[in-house]
């Protein structure tokens, strides 16, 4: 099966999965709106033989029912655009729901390759529409065929040669929508890193936390000339394609004229000769019309519906592809309490498409109890152990284990699940104060005693003095919101990472937006709340990791020397040289 037949099966699926009783009322629509102009085709000339005979048995109620054809068309036409439009919706959030369940799962590694961010941005941007789209033309084919084959069986009963002329009429079109549908995509493709560009230089300009540093350098003007020659690139290649796309529609649409010409000719050579009734003749001519019509809708569709199936292709794709990371069939378990701490033996990692080793054989442990800091310069590997030890990625070489057991075996979810992350760049949920902290451990239920307590332990409770307390609205993004500096989000996202009452936190320059004072003060209570729990500190400030039960210090993917501080400065190794190179201007 090709791979545009494979879209068109999944797509159909994925909008019969979004509500099969839309797709069925959806479908029965286009099917009764199709098989009523053939109706009344049939009634006309039934009509115009008993104006002509003067029949007036036969055209009174022909005429009456002729009538009620034409306004069932139309309330059947509308009806099906407001179920169309119902139906869309649908599809339009179940497709995307799929697709953010997919990307909010993807392997951390993917999200460093430029090619899954093209096709993840095509897809993005497909989803929003095609799938119902490409439901709807289906079911806009299905009652075009219908009505092309019920006019090609009405005017073949009255000469078999109408019917080829009509079929040759339409057939060019068919083939003209294949050729535009292909160049199109093949454009859409190439031009996906340039439109990634453009839509990059519009975020620098709309979002909110580019404002302020794009105004004190004036970049603006820049990220506007950027913006505006990408999107211009675009739009020339887009006219390029179109204008040669419109040389072949002007030629196919010779050709039909030429066949449609040659069928009016024909019926009236025969109507001349008193072969035709009036009748006939009217309905021939209102036959003509209509099939040349749906033939070249229907070329269209057919096109614009290999284009929606072709188009999917990022959208499928993506949706299948497969974990990088290795799940077990069936995953050890971690014991409830993890005696045996983390342990890194050996450890080796090298990152997709690098040369360099980041790590080259780490040994690192962390008791149950113990908070551990690691330092070193930028590249060191310091937050590479972290992404290792969430399971982000698998070493190259070495064990990790934490409870004694080797994170390869476990699933990923749960491992996750028993660790609490502070990240430098932690997110700044515009939601309540109370949500912030909640979706440290989203599926705990919490009283405003305990959320209370978090924030205090995170000297955060200056936060319950807002008007609406627990429930004040936080950042700029909606009404109402309260804008809090960086230091005070830095607080809210500690006090998040105690609700989530994990084993092993991971703090990731977890201070870095405070003051000294603060900075004292909570990491004593990180101290005291850690009771059992392992920590693992990554910082740049000596004034943070002094307090540490063991420092690590790494250089080049390595261990160069580990202790306490007091120990370390003693040895007047590398930690007592960066040690005294920042106590140094502080003096």
């Amino acid at each position: 099966m090709s791979s545009r037949r494979r879209n068109f099966a999944n797509g159909i699926a994925l909008a019969w999965a979004a509500s099969p009783r839309h797709f069925a009322a959806t479908a029965a629509l286009a099917l009764g709106s199709a098989a009523l102009p053939a109706v009344e085709v049939w009634l006309g000339k039934r009509l115009v033989d008993a104006v002509v005979g003067a029949d007036r048995a036969a055209a009174v109620p022909n005429a009456i029912v002729l009538g009620l054809a034409f306004g069932a068309q139309r309330v059947l036409g509308n009806i099906r655009m407001h179920e169309q439009d119902v139906f869309s919706e649908l599809v339009v959030v179940h497709a995307m729901r799929r697709f953010l369940a997919k990307t909010a799962a993807i392997d951390v590694a993917r999200l460093d390759d430029p090619a899954w961010h093209d096709r993840a941005t095509r897809a993005r941007r497909d989803v929003s529409w095609l799938p119902g789209q490409m439901t709807f033309m289906t079911f806009e084919i299905v009652g075009s065929v219908a009505t092309v084959v019920t006019m090609l069986g009405l005017v073949a009963t009255m000469h078999p040669l109408l019917g080829a002329l009509l079929v040759a009429a339409i057939a060019p079109w068919l083939l003209l929508q294949r050729r535009i549908t292909g160049g199109l995509f093949e454009l859409r493709s190439n031009r996906t890193p340039a439109d990634r560009e453009r839509d990059y230089a519009a975020v620098v300009l709309a979002e909110p936390d580019h404002a302020r540093e794009l105004r004190s350098f004036g970049l603006a003007g820049h990220f506007l000339e950027r913006y505006g020659r990408f999107a211009t690139e675009s739009q020339r290649a887009v006219e390029r394609a179109l204008r040669a796309a419109n040389w072949w529609t002007a030629l196919s649409g010779v050709w039909t004229a030429v066949a449609v010409a040659g069928a009016y000719y024909f019926v009236a050579v025969r109507g001349l000769a008193g072969e035709l009734t009036p009748g006939a003749l009217a309905a021939s001519f209102g036959a003509f019309a209509l099939v040349a019509s749906q033939g070249g809708m229907m070329a269209f569709q057919l096109g614009q519906l290999e284009r929606f199936a072709t188009f999917l292709d990022d959208y499928f794709a993506l949706m299948a592809i497969e974990p990088l990371l290795p799940v077990p069939a069936h995953p050890a378990r971690l014991p409830d309490a993890l005696a045996a701490g983390v342990v890194l033996d050996g450890v080796r990692f090298t990152y997709p498409r690098s040369a360099r080793e980041a790590l080259a054989g780490v040994d690192l442990e962390v008791r149950p109890g113990q908070m551990v800091a690691l330092v070193g310069e930028n590249g060191a590997g310091k937050t590479t152990i972290a992404s290792l030890l969430s399971r982000f990625h698998d070493p190259t070489a070495g064990r990790i284990s934490i409870g004694g057991i080797d994170l390869r075996e476990l699933d990923p979810a749960e491992l996750r699940a028993r660790i609490g992350v502070l990240l430098q760049d932690f997110v700044k949920y515009q939601l309540t104060v109370r949500e912030n902290v909640q979706i440290g451990r989203v599926e705990r239920t919490a009283t405003d005693a305990d959320i209370v307590a978090k924030l205090e332990a995170a000297r955060a409770s200056f936060l319950l003095d807002r008007p609406g307390g627990l429930d004040t609205r936080l950042g700029r993004l909606f009404d109402d919101g309260k804008l809090l500096s960086g230091g005070e989000w830095q607080r809210l996202a500690i006090a998040r990472l105690v609700f989530r009452d994990a084993d092993l936190w991971i703090l990731d320059e977890p201070t870095s937006n405070l003051d000294p004072e603060a900075e004292a003060a909570i990491f004593a209570e990180l101290k005291q709340q850690l009771a059992g729990r392992m920590a693992i500190v990554i910082s740049h400030r000596f004034s943070t990791v002094r307090a540490a039960d063991r420092i690590y210090v790494l250089e080049h993917g390595r261990v160069l020397e580990s202790g306490t501080h007091d120990e370390l400065v003693a040895a007047r190794g590398r930690y007592a040289e960066l040690f005294e190179a920042q106590a140094a201007g502080y003096r």
